[in-house]
């Protein structure tokens, strides 16, 4: 049996592997019996664990012979079976990307860690194919799915600093709290990447915000402007460091009451630095 928790040693991924091999076996002569052994393995509580088992099932001959069960394990009572079943499809559909967001759009409450991880990994290997689905999850009525679709975002923060600044334009007057929570944990990882790029967005959204939108963007900006002290003389001179200075500078004087509002709220945090 393997750990609980924490990577699994190789001797433990064989082990596993060469179980799920014989539970395969006898699946294929004694269904009843084979289904009985898969879904004990399936039951594992270690997370690699069951990466180990659905990937193993995906990969093997008989995969295709597994589709229904599996199905079937995505609804389980058990969460360990469920993730490895959502496992089981991450590498089945391994060259149809698409039909596993579809997945994790369905069951992405139900297995959520296993979830975020794929939608991570999702961002960094299909960004063309998360940015057409997420724009989409962006109008669901489930809060839930709305703020899962910024799982990731921001390590696409480099490739395409406007993307996510569109991205957060058409989002950012949510009602929920968790996915204003969202918003600001993302405005602020982009904004030191790509000050640049996300002062002007931000100052746009300022000029006909509401008191919500007001709120969030002061959040993101009271600490990124707080980040400001504890730099050292190096980063002092860094484009993120000299562009928030001149950035909140020239909001003092804009002509917007709120663009100036907020530069001089700003201000008051840098002042002596």
């Amino acid at each position: 049996m393997v750990n609980t928790i924490g990577r699994l040693t190789d001797r433990e991924e064989k082990e596993l592997q060469q179980e799920t091999c014989a539970a395969l076996e006898i699946f294929n002569t004694n269904e009843k019996k084979g289904t009985k052994k898969i879904e004990e393995l399936a039951a594992c509580k270690n997370y690699f664990g069951r990466e180990i088992v659905g990937k193993t099932a995906a990969e093997s001959e008989e995969k295709e012979k597994l589709t229904d069960l599996m199905r079937g394990l995505l609804d389980s009572k058990n969460y360990a079976k469920r993730a490895t079943a959502l496992f089981f499809f991450l590498y089945y559909y391994k060259k149809q990307p698409e039909e596993m967001i579809e997945i994790v759009s369905e069951y992405y409450d139900s297995i959520k860690w296993e979830a975020e991880n794929i939608m991570d990994q999702f961002w960094k290997d299909y960004p063309q194919l998360m940015k057409q689905n997420m724009l989409k999850w962006i109008e669901s009525e489930d809060e839930r799915k709305r703020s899962l679709s910024f799982h990731g975002l921001e390590n696409f923060s480099t490739k395409d600093p406007h993307f996510v600044m569109e991205f957060i334009t058409k989002i950012i007057d949510d009602e929920s709290l968790e996915v204003q929570k969202k918003i600001t944990h993302t405005l602020i990882q982009i904004a030191r990447t790509s000050p640049a790029e996300v002062y002007p967005y931000v100052q746009e959204l300022l000029k006909e915000a509401d008191d919500r939108r007001v709120k969030t963007i002061w959040v993101s900006m009271k600490k990124l402007a707080n980040s400001l002290k504890s730099t050292n003389s190096k980063e002092k001179n860094s484009d993120f460091a000299l562009l928030t200075r001149n950035t909140i500078k020239d909001w003092r004087s804009d002509k917007n009451k709120k663009v100036h509002i907020m530069g001089d709220k700003l201000y008051y945090i840098i002042k002596n630095i």
